[in-house]
């Protein structure tokens, strides 16, 4: 068999923006091509095409703005569209990595720190899928030998296919909202342009995944195993909680997730504990006591639920210098690592601030009453929930507020269930009057029906259409409650789970919606040691435990993953 020749694809597109971008091989400020050569490379079984579109930026005179309005732009010579295809026959994969570059010529140039860019991707139904949140032009030191991508170039977004399919990308630009254009002279220049890398290959497997594979022996799933919790507990209608040896399920487990298999854990392990990140100052929230504390990550919102908080209500959560440990969820298909906060050392527990593995404790919604919509992570098509906030403005306020935290973790999926929202009369709630459910129940609450059918978490976030919930890209979320089952746990039973607190510790909210009655609507919680159905009612003062992912090509810097060596991701 002949050795195998690498496939690379180098493909650009100049952006023309006066004080943003100008092109080097076209007149000046002006697109005098429309770029609609298909470029491609083909080698027997792979065609990988990259198509250029008809519009272009164009910006003229360009001013400061801010990422809510640079995120935003419709107007013709405000953003580019680009499309990326595939024709795949046989098992061939082909990694593949969009990014940009500075081919400015100019001495009238402006730095590339004062020019963001914001990459999504374009959906069927028209809508845009955030790939990356608004960064600064930065270059990357190392070369991406999975993608081909050189150093020396902006990495915008990386992923593979290993089937036919086509990708529509948009791309905007635009001068940061701290630039001040005083005294500059006027008319600086930068110039950009979008590559296009791909290589075919086995897909792209992160050193940290490697470690974690290799630590870890995958365990086979068994037949109905998630009707039962790691334990082997499970609940039963006539007897109430009862234990099934045979359905002890420890380690680690693979399932299908968006972006392809997903490697997660479960049950009483104890060697997924990570240390990433620390805090950069003291850390204070503001806290009330209503029959039990509340701890809130601003004045604001603090004073948002109880007017009377003032300053003296502050209390330190962390230290300059206290280290962040998390316990590793599972690996995404992408690579990348979903990590779930665990305090300022790695056996945090307790229900209290001094060794909290919670960054807050509110309600879930400050409105809760008479509408189903107050289920979502998000409601009336894009209004943020109390608990969104508070997990959002930790983040910014901590790694986000760290490029060299912050350029690990990515716009990573999470998923807010409102699917499937009906009355069911499976379910036996005498003198309760009517009372309605989300998919998520039927998914996860098969107890309530000696389980009829089994138990069924996915990882797949279900087609939502309500103007609740729904499928997001974030730097911060919170866990749900598929992932809670996944890793061992079952409504109604008390587990050993890694993921369980325990009767002693807090607890905590997910972001899956479960039911709605009584003119009140519940979230999926973890209420003491199991994992509550309809317990979560949303006006309940539950912990925050912020989740995110993290991507790196580095590896872990040391660590084996136990409790008293934690994997250290630098």
């Amino acid at each position: 068999m002949e050795k195998r020749k690498e496939k690379i694809i180098i493909l650009g597109l100049i952006l023309i923006m006066i004080v943003a971008v100008v092109g080097v091989s076209y007149a000046a400020f002006s697109y005098t091509d429309t770029g609609d050569t298909v470029n491609s490379i083909t080698s027997g079984a792979i065609t990988m095409t990259y198509t250029e579109t008809s519009n272009i930026i164009n910006m003229s005179g360009a001013l400061p703005t801010t990422d809510k309005t640079g995120t935003v732009r419709l107007t013709e010579g405000e953003y580019f569209d680009f499309t990326i295809s595939s024709n795949i026959t046989g098992n061939v994969n082909i990694n593949y990595e969009i990014s940009a570059k500075d081919i400015t010529t100019s001495d009238r140039k402006i730095d590339g720190s004062n020019i963001k860019l914001y990459l999504t991707k374009l959906n069927s139904d028209g809508s845009e899928e955030a790939l990356m949140l608004p960064e600064t032009y930065s270059e990357e030191a190392n070369a991406n030998n999975y993608t081909g991508r050189p150093a020396g170039e902006m990495s915008l977004y990386t992923s593979s296919m290993n089937s036919s399919e086509t990708n529509n990308y948009r791309l905007r630009m635009y001068v940061t909202e701290e630039y001040n254009p005083q005294g500059d002279g006027g008319n600086l220049q930068f110039s950009v342009q979008i590559n296009v890398y791909g290589k075919d290959g086995d897909k792209y497997v992160p050193e940290t995944v490697q470690t974690i594979l290799a630590n870890n022996e995958l365990q086979e799933e068994k037949t109905n195993m998630f009707n039962y919790a790691s334990n082997g507990g499970y609940f039963d209608m006539e007897n109430g909680p009862s234990t099934n040896p045979e359905y002890v399920t420890n380690g680690l487990f693979q399932a299908e997730d968006e972006d392809g298999i997903s490697y997660y854990f479960r049950g009483n392990v104890t060697n997924n504990n990570v240390q990433f990140g620390e805090y950069q100052s003291d850390y204070y929230v503001y806290y009330v006591y209503n029959s039990g504390y509340q701890y809130f990550q601003s004045l604001e919102s603090c004073q948002e639920h109880y007017s009377s908080c003032n300053e003296s209500n502050r209390v330190k959560l962390a230290s300059a210098g206290d280290k962040m440990y998390w316990k590793i969820i599972r690996v995404n298909g992408d690579g990348s690592l979903r990590l779930i906060y665990n305090g300022t050392n790695p056996t945090a527990t307790d229900s209290s601030i001094d060794d909290a593995n919670f960054v807050g404790m509110s309600l879930y919604n400050l409105e809760y009453y008479n509408d189903q919509k107050y289920a979502g992570y998000t409601y009336d098509n894009g209004t943020d929930s109390f608990v969104k906030k508070e997990v959002d403005t930790w983040y910014n306020n901590t790694l986000g507020s760290n490029q060299n935290y912050d350029r690990y973790v990515i716009l990573g999926r999470f998923c807010s269930d409102s699917s499937g929202y009906k009355q069911d009369t499976d379910y036996d709630f005498p003198d309760m009057g009517d009372w309605y459910f989300f998919s998520s129940y039927d998914r996860l609450g098969q107890s309530m029906t000696n389980y009829a059918k089994a138990n069924a978490p996915t990882l797949k976030c279900p087609s939502i259409s309500e103007s609740y919930g729904g499928s997001y890209r974030l730097k911060a979320g919170l866990i749900t409650a598929d992932e809670l089952v996944l890793a061992g746990e079952n409504p109604g039973v008390t587990t050993d789970s890694y993921l369980n607190p325990g009767e002693n510790g807090a607890d905590y909210w997910t972001m899956t919606p479960c039911d709605f009655g009584d003119s009140m609507v519940s979230v999926w919680a973890m209420s003491g040691d199991y994992l509550g159905i309809g317990s979560g009612s949303s006006n309940n003062n539950y912990a925050v435990r912020p989740v995110i992912n993290v991507l790196t090509d580095t590896g872990f810097t040391s660590g084996d993953g136990t409790v008293s060596s934690p994997y250290v991701l630098g």
